[in-house]
């Protein structure tokens, strides 16, 4: 009988002790660095937040700046003309904030890239911050193709995005597909755009129509009071749609303005 409960407890310390040792075990290094991807993630998506919330007031002071500026300044009343003098000192502040955190974001998206990417290639966690840089990639593309025209630039740069998902494996972002494409298709006049520009056209409505010129192709004859917006053909030569300058409408286009030279023999 005593033999019996001494091989009783044997087995309760036996068992004990082996569950001690699993538990100071303790996690592995991968599940370490997955928790700390985690919370690498936590801080990126509060300081997106922070960014969309800057950026949502720099649309609404810039609304409320518009508003006022389109009423001529001797009809503007006084607390029009109050508010004009804060929004306009509140606007570079905010843009200054933003810029901020815009580089704080990029920094703390490269980190967490480096190590998911390599690390966590398919984790639900690299998804979601791929999809954030995708999604700033998309907005500062859009931003630079209405700032100077340069497809080129703004295609590159959602390239380089979509490479990543190339380089694991994941399937690529939707909206940063559809964003490549787009642009892609604006990157060169065709007829039929060309053929929707019409006369008395505005500068913004020929941008949306025909798409904006590359910074350098927009000339200036101030003798004539003539603004000339040159639109590059994927074939070669170019096609030029004018404005008044004085006005800012457009009443002339030339589809041949520059012809594609044809080397022979």
């Amino acid at each position: 009988m005593n033999n019996i409960r001494f091989l009783s407890v044997f087995l309760v310390l036996a068992a004990l002790t082996g569950l001690t040792l699993s538990c100071s075990s303790g996690p592995s290094e991968e599940e370490l660095a997955l928790v700390q991807l985690q919370d690498q993630l936590g801080t990126i998506n509060q300081t997106y937040q922070e960014l969309q919330s800057l950026r949502t007031e720099i649309a609404s002071t810039t609304a409320a700046l518009a508003e006022i500026e389109v009423v001529s300044e001797k009809k503007r009343t006084d607390e029009q003309k109050v508010q004009l003098e804060e929004l306009g000192l509140k606007l570079p502040e905010l843009e200054k904030q933003s810029e901020g955190i815009y580089d704080t974001l990029q920094a703390h998206l490269a980190d967490f890239l480096t190590v998911g990417l390599n690390d966590f290639p398919q984790s639900t966690e690299t998804v979601e911050a791929l999809k954030i840089y995708s999604d700033e990639a998309i907005l500062i593309a859009c931003d630079t193709v209405a700032k100077s025209g340069d497809y080129k630039k703004a295609i590159d740069r959602l390239a380089g995005a979509k490479s990543y998902y190339e380089a694991v494996e994941l399937p690529i972002y939707p909206a940063l597909e559809e964003k490549i494409l787009a642009l892609q298709d604006r990157r060169f006049i065709t007829q039929e755009r060309f053929d929707a520009v019409t006369k008395g056209m505005t500068m913004d409505e020929v941008k949306a129509v025909a798409g904006v010129p590359y910074h350098s192709n927009i000339q200036d004859d101030v003798k004539r009071g003539v603004q000339t917006w040159l639109y590059k053909k994927q074939k070669g030569g170019a096609a030029a749609i004018y404005f008044k300058i004085k006005t800012g409408k457009m009443y002339s286009s030339k589809w041949d303005a520059i012809k594609t030279k044809v080397v022979t023999d």
